[in-house]
C-alpha cells in the first residue's frame, strides 16, 4: 500500500524577487495493492510533481509518502517509472533496453535471456529484439520502455502521461494494450494523464487535483467490472460518469486559464 499524508511540497524561488512555488498543499491519499489509480488535474497542478516524490526523485516539504509502511527518501527498485518521453537508450538494441534493469543487477544474459525473451513476445516485440529504438514507431517504444520497467517485477509502477505524445490512433491501441497488460501482472499503478476518458477506462480509482496549489477536489470510485474493453468507453453509463469528473475538472482548468490571462 501506498500512504500519502499531508504531503505538501514548497519549491524555493529561482531568482531573488520570486515567490516560492507552492506545488502541492496538504494532500492526503491511499493505493491499495494491485489498485490501479489515475490523477488527472489541470496544467501546473502538480500531478508530476507528486509521482516524483513517490518515485522518491523529490522529497516532501511536509508529511509523509510511505510503501508498505516504510518512508520513502530515494528511488528504488521497488517504483519503476514510465515517462511520456519513453527515455530508451539510443545507443541500445530494444533487447539491451528491455534487459538494462537486470544487466544492473549484474545477472548475466545467461540467466535473463529467457525472461527478457518471453517479455518481448508479450508486448509483441519478438522479431525487434535488434532495432534501435529510433526505428520503432512511438507506439512501440512505449512498449519497449513498459517492458523495461515491469521486468524487474516491480510493487508499484509510476506512470507519467505514458501516451501523451502518441496521435489519437495509437493511443487508443496503448490503452487496450496496458488492460490487458495489468489484468495479466496486476501491478500497483499511479497512472497521471490529461485525458478524463483515458482515467475513466484505466483506472479503479480516479482522483481529480486542484489547480495549483494542488489539492484533492474529489475522487471518483470506477464502478465498472474487469476485464474492460475499450468499447465501454461508447456506453451512456460511462459517458454520465466522464461529464462527473469533467465537471468537477473543469473550473480548476479556468482557474488556470484566468491566471495566465
Amino acid at each position: 500500500m501506498i500512504s500519502i499524508e499531508n504531503v505538501s511540497k514548497t519549491f524555493a524561488p529561482r531568482r531573488r524577487n520570486m515567490m516560492p512555488t507552492v506545488a502541492v498543499q496538504q494532500l492526503s491519499m491511499t493505493i491499495q495493492d494491485g489498485e490501479f489509480v489515475c490523477i488527472v488535474g489541470p496544467s501546473g497542478c502538480g500531478k508530476t510533481t507528486l509521482l516524483h516524490m513517490v518515485a522518491g526523485f523529490e522529497q516532501t516539504t511536509t508529511g509523509t509518502i510511505a510503501l508498505d509502511g516504510i518512508e520513502i527518501k530515494k528511488p528504488d527498485a521497488e517504483r519503476a517509472v514510465v515517462f511520456q518521453q519513453h527515455g530508451l537508450f539510443p545507443w541500445l538494441t530494444v533487447y539491451q533496453n528491455v534487459a538494462f534493469g537486470l544487466r544492473l543487477r549484474n545477472r548475466g544474459q545467461s540467466s535473463y535471456d529467457g525472461l527478457v525473451r518471453k517479455y518481448l513476445s508479450i508486448m509483441g516485440l519478438e522479431g525487434f529484439e535488434n532495432y534501435a529504438p529510433y526505428h520503432l514507431s512511438g507506439g512501440m517504444q512505449q512498449r519497449v520502455a513498459i517492458a523495461r520497467a515491469l521486468i524487474t517485477q516491480p510493487k508499484v509502477l509510476l506512470m507519467d502521461e505514458p501516451f501523451g505524445a502518441l496521435d489519437a490512433q495509437t493511443r487508443n491501441g496503448m490503452q487496450r494494450f496496458l488492460l490487458e497488460l495489468w489484468e495479466e501482472f496486476r501491478p500497483t499503478v499511479l497512472f497521471i494523464t490529461h485525458d478524463v476518458e483515458e482515467a475513466v477506462l484505466l483506472g479503479d480509482r480516479v482522483f481529480v487535483m486542484t489547480a495549483r496549489p494542488g489539492k484533492l477536489a474529489k475522487e471518483f470510485s470506477i464502478p465498472f467490472p474487469r476485464p474492460r474493453a475499450w468499447e465501454l468507453s461508447l456506453t451512456p453509463e460511462f459517458l454520465s460518469l466522464k461529464k462527473d469528473v469533467l465537471d468537477v475538472l473543469r473550473p480548476e482548468v479556468e482557474q488556470v486559464s484566468k491566471e495566465l490571462v
